[in-house]
């Protein structure tokens, strides 16, 4: 089985998600940035995970391009979802489940709260106000759900070879 994870990550805390999911998933893996230039071929895959952080509400525009033009590839595969958000319960599935066009949402096998990082420092002053304003954090918070990693690794694990 050959996985594909792609992601866009504004402060790394997608991409840490990424990074942990490959390592568990045991499968030939390939993770892309959905930032970079080119892409791979999503023929080669059996499975296509998806992941974005959420801001002001909304998934980077990068995740939601990447879907709406490899609709029909994405739609003939296994494709599983995820989000870097500190929301959870009802909040955050909601969020997922409005991250992702209803297509996607209806089509994933699997979907995942990965929890979230914040840090401070490496917001850009635009974002550290208006963090500030909203949630007023005395410290940086790192709030990674390992568990959401772990179960769609398993998910991934559970599917049927080719």
């Amino acid at each position: 089985m050959k996985v594909l994870i792609a992601y866009r990550s504004r402060y790394g805390a997608t991409q840490s998600c990424a990074g942990a999911l490959a390592r568990k998933i045991s499968a030939d893996t390939v993770v892309h940035d959905l930032r970079a230039r080119g892409r791979p071929s999503l023929g080669e895959f059996d499975v296509i995970l998806i992941g974005g952080s959420i801001y002001g509400g909304k998934i980077q525009r990068q995740v939601v391009s990447f879907c709406e033009q490899e609709r029909e590839r994405l739609l003939s595969k296994k494709a599983g979802l995820f989000i870097s958000s500190f929301y959870t319960g009802e909040r955050g599935m909601a969020q997922l489940q409005e991250a992702f066009p209803p297509w996607l949402s209806a089509h994933a096998f699997a979907r995942e709260l990965m929890g979230g990082n914040l840090s401070l420092e490496k917001l850009s002053l635009l974002d550290r106000i208006l963090v500030r304003s909203l949630v007023h954090p005395a410290r940086d918070i790192s709030a990674i759900q390992a568990d959401a990693i772990d179960r769609l690794a398993a998910a991934v694990r559970a599917l049927p070879s080719r």
